[in-house]
């Protein structure tokens, strides 16, 4: 009796098995969700900054004044003196470019201020540009929403050349030490002029749309184990302050997650959900190291969107102009999109106005043809579909050749589908063309020319369900 109930047992055991093998060879996405995770979901905000995809960084201040081999922060505000800016030029190129967000470097690493601040006298009140009185923080704002373009700024709070080569036991230079704030009463100091210079910033030019903190994270993504420390406190009093001041404008670390490189290159699969190295929003991502891969985690707690940036992706040079810039041939631009943004995460293509305060023209123009381009492979598809279905079947009215499918994904409640494929019918048998892993906010996918009579999409592992759909488009690019 004792051996015929074993082998009841047994044999319910394996008719469990075989059904839930079942179950995930019909429905494979099942062996990939946690029933009791729920998937972080983005802000308003976080989700229409997706949404603007490319931005415009306007890099632009004193540095392009200096004369090559001097002390960072130590050329004089009187060497600050564009003698024809155009501030709406910038922005215009960017629009070509088909940017929807643009960021200007209010102030740099150097210390020197594009605003009248009252917090340093390194700033440009005391440059011959309108005699003291201009404001290329107001140009720039004003500049953007008179274009269409949500206006953005840039400012370092953990370096400062200048403000730092009058403190006492500094003697000028990058001063990019870690634990150069770790004293107490420095640390006030620092701290009193950042809030000041930030509050300038967040009350007197009205709603910006990002703040590119530089340097967040930096002392727990360099090295083997997180250092933390003041750097850490530091930028987590600036967030504190940034967001009581705009609550709706985001921030580099706390809202919005570096790539981790500067090569105009995201990691794939791309993940919008991580697991901070504290726990909390003022940390980065757990995944995050410096010229590594930055993946985020799939069942991460935080929702961040990812943004990448490069200073040789569109144009040679540095950050800051310091002589004649040479665009990129397209090919190498839209190498660093697809990249990018086709792998889910925005991309901030660097401008560098040289001493005039002019983009050059070929850069100009360099960046109306990568709009352009964009427009010409994506501006029209051969099929879309809107359904949030995740099987889907797109059938042509007659064979067409196709080789680029762009995906999105519904992140509203969180991004889930961490496995897809992409299936073409052709001479009627259906063929494998992609096997995909995130979507996210976007995902273009090319391949080789395919003539097909049909398409089908069918996402194979989610997180947690219901994935769910955005848009599905076809394109066929020459």
């Amino acid at each position: 009796m004792k051996k015929t109930h074993e082998s009841n047992k047994i044999v319910i055991l394996v008719n469990r098995f075989i059904l839930f093998n079942f179950l995930i060879s019909t429905f494979p996405f099942l062996a990939f969700a946690q029933q009791n995770f729920e998937p972080v979901k983005p802000t308003t905000e976080q989700l229409a900054f997706q949404n603007m995809e490319l931005g415009a960084f306007f890099h632009y201040s004193i540095d392009a004044y200096a004369e090559k081999g001097s002390l960072l922060g130590q050329t004089p505000a009187s060497k600050f003196n564009p003698t024809n800016i155009n501030v709406e030029q910038w922005v215009k190129a960017a629009k070509s470019m088909g940017a929807t967000f643009a960021v200007l470097t209010a102030r740099h690493e150097q210390g020197f201020c594009l605003w009248p601040t009252k917090t340093t006298d390194y700033s440009i009140k005391n440059s011959p540009y309108k005699n003291g009185k201009g404001d290329i923080v107001r140009e720039f704002v004003n500049a953007c929403r008179k274009y269409g373009l949500k206006p953005g700024l840039y400012t370092a709070p953990w370096i400062d050349s200048h403000w730092e080569a009058q403190q006492a036991g500094y003697k000028g230079g990058d001063s990019g030490d870690i634990n150069k704030f770790n004293n107490s009463e420095l640390f006030k100091k620092v701290w009193k002029k950042e809030k000041e210079q930030i509050t300038e910033l967040l009350t007197n030019y009205g709603p910006l749309v990002f703040i590119w903190d530089d340097h967040f994270g930096r002392s727990d993504a360099l090295y083997d184990k997180p250092k933390g420390g003041a750097l850490r406190k530091l930028y987590k009093d600036f967030a504190i302050q940034a967001h009581h001041l705009q609550p709706q404008c985001l921030l580099l670390g706390r809202d919005v997650e570096h790539v981790g490189n500067e090569d105009g290159r995201a990691s794939y699969p791309l993940w919008n959900s991580l697991n901070s190295i504290d726990g909390t929003i003022y940390t980065v991502s757990k995944t995050y190291k410096w010229g590594q891969s930055n993946t985020g985690n799939p069942y991460g707690k935080i929702y961040r969107p990812q943004i990448a940036c490069s200073t040789v992706a569109f144009t040679t040079g540095g950050w800051m102009w310091s002589e004649k810039r040479k665009p990129q041939p397209l090919e190498r631009i839209m190498d660093s999109y697809y990249k990018t943004v086709g792998r889910g995460s925005l991309f901030i293509v660097n401008f560098a106005p040289d001493r005039q305060g002019l983009i050059e023209k070929n850069v100009v123009e360099a960046a109306k043809a990568f709009g352009d381009e964009i427009k010409r492979r994506f501006g029209h598809s051969i099929i879309s579909s809107n359904s949030k279905e995740v099987f889907q079947t797109l059938k042509f009215k007659v064979p067409v050749e196709i080789n680029h499918v762009i995906l999105m994904e519904d992140l509203t409640k969180g991004q889930r589908i961490s496995s897809y494929t992409i299936e073409a019918k052709e001479n009627g048998q259906w063929k494998t063309i992609v096997k995909g892993l995130t979507i996210g906010h976007k995902r273009i996918d090319d391949f080789q020319i395919v003539k097909a009579e049909a398409l089908r999409f069918k996402v194979n592992k989610v997180t947690k369900e219901p994935a769910i759909m955005r848009n599905i488009s076809v394109y066929c690019v020459n």
